[in-house]
């Protein structure tokens, strides 16, 4: 999944039938997060098509958890979810003496979102064995193979590990072992990958109000009207999946857009431009602009150029340093784009196994971070960082004035928290 993002070598073409015309959009120009976009009328812009293109309806994910305690700019991340968020069974955990050992779960590894995310993972590790509260890490990858990583995640258990963190590759085929690392009381986090069994504790960004919140901003940039075209990342991984369906509910509060088609770009810029030259060949009616699911934006760019078709605005889930230093470059102000970086999701991972194992009592089974939306000339400038170039590959951290699940907003998901050594 997501974003968790895979670099995969195969080019397919699919039409994706979007789900769940939920009413959800996107909302204001510059950086901003779900919390400043709750209006459900009167916010459109002239020539929109719709009083309510361009901005959000509140949707509350259902569940038995109660997120009213919740400081409001962390509630409104949850807007939408495409799960329902429960209690956690983990909030009675008994405390686990320290230090401890920690399992990762890769489902893939070659793309530079993983690679970041491990990266900082073992930084992290390393400093807080040196406070004296991790020894170990021992850490897997199953290259897709869901049964390789079941194997990989049981020796975890067989090893007595003390918590656990994955990414899954699917939302329900890891379920029996997610219980089996419970009943041997292992803690199990996933990482940017929700799955259905209530024995996890997930640690997510909202991909569906990610992809509400680009798709009606999007919308809103080219007038409410015209013709659309989504590169999706892996289909039927969860976090495409949800960032697609938010497509179709922020484009469905501007009914003067057309979504022309939907290509599988699997977060890789090579099978994005292949498929979106593909798309271009077979569909010669003019685009307003397209929308992907995360650092396929330069690749996008050039097929387009080379099949002599003028560049248009672009929405970009999750963009890599390259895609932001192109959107610079050739689209100043004709985008809009959001991100979740491995850095501060890996970070958050670790912190709520860490928290979870001193018993700290986390409230929810999924812990969702508000997911900042970036658009126009002067947040994206501030975005990009000097020696950036087009082809810099590896993942665009939060931008400078939203972060991405800081470590203050820890104690606001644990019934009893106490403060955890700073990350690096």
């Amino acid at each position: 999944m997501l974003r968790p993002r895979f670099r995969a070598a195969s080019c397919t073409v699919a039409a994706a039938a979007a789900a769940a015309a939920v009413a959800l959009a996107g909302c204001s120009s510059g950086t901003s997060t779900a919390q400043a976009s709750g209006a459900t009328s009167g916010s459109g812009s002239s020539g929109s098509g719709s009083s309510s293109c361009g901005t959000v309806a509140k949707k509350s994910p259902g569940g038995t958890a109660d997120l009213s305690g919740l400081p409001a700019s962390i509630a409104a991340g949850y807007n939408g979810y495409f799960q329902p968020v429960n209690k956690s069974v983990y909030a009675s955990f008994a405390a686990k003496k320290g230090p401890y050992t920690i399992g990762y779960s890769d489902s893939f590894s070659a793309n530079s979102w993983r690679a970041d995310a491990l990266a900082q993972l073992k930084s992290d590790v390393a400093a807080y064995k040196a406070k004296g509260l991790v020894t170990s890490l021992t850490a897997t990858n199953s290259n897709l193979d869901n049964n390789l990583q079941i194997q990989q995640i049981t020796s975890m258990i067989n090893q007595h590990v003390s918590a656990i963190i994955a990414i899954p590759n699917s939302p329900t085929a890891f379920n029996g072992v997610i219980k089996q690392a419970y009943e041997a009381g292992i803690p199990f986090i996933t990482l940017a990958s929700h799955v259905t069994s209530p024995y996890a504790i997930n640690v997510d960004g909202n991909y569906f109000l990610t992809g509400a919140m680009l798709a009606a901003q999007l919308g809103k940039l080219i007038g409410g009207h015209g013709n659309v075209l989504e590169v999706s990342g892996i289909n039927g991984a969860p976090a495409s999946q949800a960032l697609t369906e938010g497509y179709t509910a922020g484009f469905a509060r501007c009914p003067g857009i057309t979504v022309a088609g939907s290509v599988e770009g699997q977060w890789s810029e090579a099978t994005a431009k292949t498929v979106t030259l593909q798309f271009l060949a077979s569909h010669p009616a003019s685009l307003s602009a397209v929308i992907n699911s995360g650092g396929m934006t330069d690749s996008i760019m050039q097929a387009l150029q080379q099949t002599g078709r003028p560049l248009v605005p672009m929405g970009d889930a999750n963009p890599d340093q390259g895609s932001l230093v192109a959107l610079k470059d050739k689209l100043p102000g004709q985008y809009v784009a959001s991100t979740i970086p491995p850095q501060q999701s890996i970070n958050m991972a670790l912190q709520v196994a860490i928290a979870t194992l001193q018993g700290q009592q986390p409230k929810f089974n999924t812990i969702v971070a508000n997911p900042p939306l970036v658009a126009g000339k002067a947040s994206l400038d501030a975005w990009v960082r000097s020696g950036w170039t087009e082809s810099s590959a590896n993942q665009a951290p939060a931008p400078p004035d939203a972060p991405f699940f800081p470590a203050s907003e820890l104690s606001a998901f644990f019934s009893q928290p106490k403060p955890l050594p700073a990350l690096p």
